[in-house]
């Protein structure tokens, strides 16, 4: 009778692990229909052929790398169905493609090296506007941001910038698409001599491996301009408790100890400290 209740016990426990194996088959399929179409369905409005290959591979989210002379875009089956699960709506996995596709078509998966705020706001930027492109309003092509938090798919990059500066970047390039933000040269320059006359900017901040230019201005803002001159917040000064630094810069969930010659401090899990770049005080005006 004993043997009978493990042979049961057994065959319930096998039937079990076949049918949850068939269910992650079934959503990594559902993944992978999905991943590609977004893709397809990007190139196709840019009218560009695709030159990288779309894989599953071990990585939080989504990324977009090359190797030798490939370029991929890696992603995540369990990161793309959740996102897609939380947000209720395959505009956001659609976003989250066209981020990275933005990313190969700026070249900045060229060199080698993680990203950084600058870069980041510029694939937002183009995911904001080729969604506009492809139908999605605009809470559609911001549902993937929206929703980052809520599935812990943030934090895939030492140097990220807020989610609200990125939702900024892509409502941007929404707009632009849609025709509702038309670069008149007298308005835009009135716009920025309003912004330099309430927000005086006090430093000039630069990353190791990062060629973008960041500032600090009066409000303790960390700024980036993007390619339309806009001034998008990607972090911010803050006091120190930490021996041996005078303020702290945070981005997302980074933060960066700032010394009194201007050296900018990552410091690792271990304690140990490493030169992230360096900061210069601009002349007043």
């Amino acid at each position: 009778m004993k043997n009978l209740a493990w042979i049961v016990l057994f065959s319930f426990s096998f039937l079990n692990c076949i049918a949850q194996n068939q269910n992650l088959s079934a959503n990594e399929y559902e993944a992978d229909q999905l991943a590609k179409e977004a893709a397809a369905m990007v190139l196709y409005h840019i009218g560009l052929p695709q030159n990288f290959s779309i894989v599953q591979k071990d990585v939080p989210n989504v990324v977009a790398y090359t190797k030798g002379s490939k370029r991929y875009i890696g992603y995540n089956p369990n990161f793309i169905l959740r996102l897609r699960n939380q947000a209720q709506t395959d505009w956001s996995a659609y976003s989250v493609l066209a981020h990275e596709i933005g990313h190969h078509l700026a070249g900045h998966t060229v060199k080698p090296g993680k990203t950084n705020p600058g870069y980041e706001l510029e694939a937002d930027h183009f995911s904001g506007y080729i969604l506009h492109l492809m139908g999605a309003t605009l809470e559609e092509a911001q549902s993937a941001l929206r929703n980052l938090r809520q599935i812990d798919g943030v934090a895939d990059t030492i140097l990220h910038p807020m989610i609200e500066s990125r939702i900024q970047a892509l409502t941007e390039g929404w707009m632009q698409s849609a025709g509702l933000r038309k670069l008149k040269m007298n308005e835009r320059h009135q716009a920025r001599t309003d912004y330099l006359t309430q927000h005086k900017i006090i430093y000039r901040f630069q990353f190791k491996g990062d060629e973008n230019v960041y500032y600090l201005n009066k409000e303790d803002q960390l700024i980036w301009f993007s390619s339309l001159g806009s001034p998008l917040v990607v972090g911010k000064k803050e006091a120190s408790e930490a021996k041996g630094y005078l303020w702290m810069i945070t981005m997302q969930d980074e933060s960066y100890g700032v010394d009194k010659r201007g050296n900018i401090w990552a410091e690792t899990n271990l304690g140990l400290k490493l030169k992230a770049g360096k900061l210069s005080e601009l002349a007043s005006n």
